[in-house]
């Protein structure tokens, strides 16, 4: 039973993480340009401490704890950060100022938005609270042990915050099972397969364009899961390519933004890489359509998305191409006139009769990319699910038309993933990957840990978030769960995104209001806090990650971003430092700090704001934490601890099960 005096915030702030290489350049740069009197002030300042001379340099860091390196022993991270804020104190405040000041400069020039944002009330609140690093990629996220490691995102990175141990991901399960061989005698792809392969149906499909590595995407697609699909389809099941039809769908937000045809630092082309793959089984005629991930794979149920989406497929719109050579010329132009991969707008292959590709009734649909969020309003769509998609639009503020979607295609549609249960339920639709829910997840636990003697049921939580991030605060923080587990007791507040009115169509429009919702999810969290019914409230803050993704060109717009999300936080420490409660604020993943598209494998942090300006201690060897440390240590916060799990199947490593972060009192 946990204790009913203690209660917590937890803000989650997407793309928020922070970049040593580069910050480490902009203190070499701003270092190099103080005058020699002002960094004699600092050597001596040092010495005093009995640091020496070149340790000096990172009493410039805005924030302190950034100057240390990872997987620092949490002794010596105290001590190094404790002579930062003596040394820091002994120099005058009119010095200090010009230090931030002249950061904040160089940080400008290096397009650093962390630093260059002028965020120093967040700085100042890092400071003064334990702040610790945070691993959010790679095999920390759930992921293949790849080199470069596995960028983090959105769906991994909250599934691993709301666990309280590691949550493997289902692109790890699938990489497996080709590896085993397993991949190759799916039941839902075979079945499909053959059902199409017995009525001369054709097979479509669609796969994102990107995920070769771990650094150029894997979000959603990875490389290695479609090429066993194209063994499996050309090679095992011998279908001709002529049945065979390929929705190719334009990253440039994971990865590189015109990554589809242009190769840097050993990734991307992947327009190119796709037809060196095709030619393999002499297939190159099975790209039928290409279109960027804008309009294929929106999110936040916009249905001229998905109607451009669906009449692309069904021969119904798309510049026409005569192969991969015009299909370069059209995203080139199109790259020409400002817009990135994920804009480029349909292109429909002809085909060797000379007209437009098109799924016909009673045709195969597969879907190889995992993730789920992206590919309902695309399957939901495919099957006619009508009411689920108004539903979801008028959740929204979106009000559909929806007449298009009765079009009785009857199409026998599998997908990857399990992308949301009444596809399989009420569709028929197939899935090759089944994913479970997290046992493990704190809030599927909740009514076990949370019990309230007095009212006789679980305590309250609240989840806030805009709509664009919805499952981010639902189904993703839930461990894989769309509703809240029976008896949980869950309260929930979603603000509309930006929409058409506000000049936003998709999510490349987001640099319009670079704060995005920010301000609204902060004061639904405020009142969450004033009305005093819940003891955990979750919320999350986009706009970091949203425009983030719209970088290099829109550096300005993401500093403001950044400075929203800054704002927020600085008004729920407030807040939860006024009303007695806990404050923890992290990340799922890195993205703004690198000033490109895609997300990154840096680490985030993770600052515990403790009631009355207590300054929580470190329960760790190390210091360094991982996503799931999270739950455990909210848990902690209120007084409680997760259930215990004696027999894990498959069992895990100590070093892949959660610990709170803060020590006992």
């Amino acid at each position: 039973m946990a204790n009913s005096n203690q209660k917590a915030v937890l803000a989650v702030v997407d793309g928020f993480g922070f970049s040593r290489i580069r910050s480490k350049q902009v203190i070499d740069t701003a270092w190099a340009e103080l005058s020699a009197t002002d960094r004699g002030l600092f050597e001596s300042t040092a010495d005093r401490i009995g640091r020496d001379p070149v340790w000096a340099k990172n009493l410039l860091f805005p924030v302190q704890v950034e100057s240390l390196e990872s997987d620092t022993p949490t002794r010596e991270a105290l001590t190094w950060i404790d002579d930062l804020q003596t040394c820091r104190g002994l120099l005058s405040d009119e010095l200090i100022e010009q230090v931030d000041s002249l950061v904040e400069s160089v940080a400008d020039k290096h397009h650093y938005v962390p630093w260059a944002s002028g965020a120093s009330h967040l700085w100042a609140l890092r400071n003064a609270n334990l702040s610790i690093p945070t691993s959010a990629a790679g095999i920390w996220a759930g992921f293949e042990d790849l080199d470069p490691a596995v960028q983090g995102n959105s769906e991994t990175g909250h599934q691993q915050i709301g666990n309280t141990e590691l949550a493997p991901q289902l692109p790890l399960e699938i990489t497996n099972s080709i590896n085993s061989g397993e991949f190759f005698e799916n039941p839902a792809l075979n079945s499909t397969i053959t059902a199409a392969k017995s009525v001369r149906a054709t097979i479509n499909f669609c796969f994102l364009l990107s995920g070769v590595s771990g650094a150029d995407g894997r979000v959603h697609s990875a490389w290695n899961h479609l090429e066993a699909f194209l063994e499996l389809v050309f090679e095992r099941r011998q279908i001709s390519p002529a049945k065979v039809q390929m929705q190719a769908i334009l990253d440039g937000r994971d990865s590189a933004t015109n990554s589809s045809i242009v190769a840097q630092n050993g990734s991307g082309d992947f327009i190119g890489q796709l037809q060196q793959l095709l030619s393999k089984y002499d297939a190159e005629q099975s790209l039928a359509w290409v279109v960027g991930r804008s309009t294929a794979m929106d999110r936040d149920y916009r249905e001229e998305s998905a109607r451009t989406d669906f009449d692309l497929l069904t021969g119904n719109t798309g510049e026409s191409a005569a192969g991969f050579d015009e299909v370069r010329s059209i995203i080139a132009a199109t790259h020409d006139s400002g817009k990135t991969d994920q804009d480029v707008p349909p292109i429909a292959i002809i085909r060797p009769g000379g007209t437009a590709p098109s799924i016909s009734e009673g045709d195969a649909f597969i879907d190889l990319n995992f993730r789920s969020d992206r590919q309902r309003s695309k399957i939901a769509s495919l099957a006619g699910a009508r009411n689920f998609l108004e539903s979801e639009g008028e959740s929204r503020g979106r009000i559909w038309d929806g007449s298009w979607i009765d079009h009785n295609l009857d199409l026998d549609i599998c997908a990857i993933a399990e992308y949301h249960p009444v596809f399989e339920s009420e569709y028929g639709v197939r899935v090759a990957f089944h994913t479970e829910p997290h046992a493990a997840n704190f809030l599927a636990q909740w009514s076990e840990i949370m019990d309230s003697p007095e009212s006789g049921s679980a305590a309250e939580y609240t989840l806030v978030a805009e709509s664009v991030k919805s499952s981010h605060m639902g189904y993703f923080l839930r461990g894989r769960r769309e509703y809240a587990v029976e008896g949980s007791n869950e309260t929930r507040f979603i603000t509309p995104s930006h929409g058409e009115e506000d000049g936003v169509k998709s999510d490349t429009d987001f640099y319009l209001h670079p704060g995005m919702r920010a301000k609204e999810v902060t004061a639904d969290v405020l009142r969450a806090i004033e009305a005093n019914t819940s003891r955990l409230i979750c919320c999350n803050i986009a706009a970091p990650d949203m425009v983030g993704h719209l970088l290099p060109s829109r550096y300005e717009e993401a500093k403001e971003a950044y400075r929203a999300a800054a704002d927020a936080l600085a008004e729920l420490a407030e807040a939860a430092q006024k009303a007695n409660w806990h404050l923890v604020i992290t990340a799922d993943h890195g993205n703004i700090e690198d000033d490109t598209s895609a997300h990154s494998v840096n680490d985030v942090l993770t600052t515990i704001v403790q009631p009355g300006n207590a300054k929580a201690r470190p329960a760790l060897a190390v210091f360094q934490a991982r996503l799931f440390d999270i739950a455990p240590t909210l848990l902690d916060l209120l007084g409680a601890s997760p259930p215990s799990r004696d027999q894990r199947n498959p069992p895990l490593a100590d070093h892949f099960v959660g610990r709170p972060l803060v020590a006992p009192k």
